[in-house]
């Protein structure tokens, strides 16, 4: 993280521990002028002001900033199989031009895959200032080439703006409150273009109280979104063997087991 500080405007190098951000939109990494300079292609990181959370409690950043190595608590520790299972199945990507978000990050694992996957922009978005840092180290450290089609946002994922033609929703949906479900439902029916497609990992698939994560079942997930005018055009439940979410910390189910992991992909209108 050191190395990604010191890129950092003179106002932040000053409130290193609080990584007080400006109100103004900063672009960190980005632009064919730094790239050169850098041995390998950068992703690029956008810090907006981070509004107050309706959403994601601000303990997100209390726990990237106390430490989370890859592979621990909720990080898988690379690409998630469900994902990569599901792009070996299908061209999400197949003309020029395409946008992909990703929203709750993390380090920007699937943002990279779906940037190899073909999309020519991928917005990696996440609400914590310290993963957003981590998601730029690790793309950095991939050396990849198609990390430089990747920029990542770091602000509240209902205050994003724009249109997107694929939306890959793996464990953010379980992570709100569950007040905020409908809020989530109509931020993705508005984020998605006309005939996008929007994933979504139903995970954790068991029974159990409270969270987050909070328990997710393809039923639930249908009932948010089809009203919205979102169809479910695939749906896996369970999803196909050695597809399973897995993350880092396995969540026991309620007979002790990992919980179930589905797939559902909605279409827009």
């Amino acid at each position: 993280l050191s190395a990604h500080r010191s890129l950092l405007s003179p106002r932040l190098r000053r409130h290193p521990g609080s990584m007080r951000f400006p109100a103004r939109r900063l672009l960190l990494l980005a632009g064919p002028r730094l790239r050169p300079q850098l041995p390998a292609p950068a992703a690029r990181l956008a810090v907006r002001p981070l509004a107050a959370q309706a959403g994601p409690s601000p303990s997100w950043e209390e726990m990237w900033a106390a430490g989370i190595a890859k592979g621990q608590v909720f990080d898988v520790g690379g690409a998630s199989k469900t994902l990569v299972g599901a792009l070996a199945r299908a061209n999400f990507a197949p003309r020029p031009g395409m946008a992909a978000l990703v929203p709750g990050c993390g380090r920007a694992y699937d943002a990279l895959v779906l940037a190899e996957h073909g999309f020519d922009t991928v917005v990696a978005a996440d609400v914590a200032p310290t993963a957003c840092e981590a998601a730029c180290a690790e793309l950095k450290e991939t050396g990849a080439a198609a990390a430089a089609k990747v920029r990542v946002e770091c602000g509240d994922f209902f205050e994003l703006p724009g249109k997107y033609d694929f939306i890959w929703d793996c464990t953010f949906l379980c992570a709100l409150e569950p007040s905020m479900r409908s809020r989530w439902a109509a931020k993705h029916a508005e984020l998605l273009a006309e005939g996008g497609r929007l994933m979504v990992c139903v995970f954790p698939v068991c029974e159990k109280e409270g969270g987050p994560p909070y328990p997710l079942s393809v039923p639930l997930v249908r009932s948010l979104l089809e009203p919205l005018g979102l169809s479910a055009v695939e749906v896996l439940d369970p999803a196909p063997p050695g597809e399973a979410h897995t993350p880092g910390g396995q969540i026991p189910g309620a007979e002790g087991t990992l919980p179930g992991t589905a797939l559902v992909v909605f279409a827009a209108p």
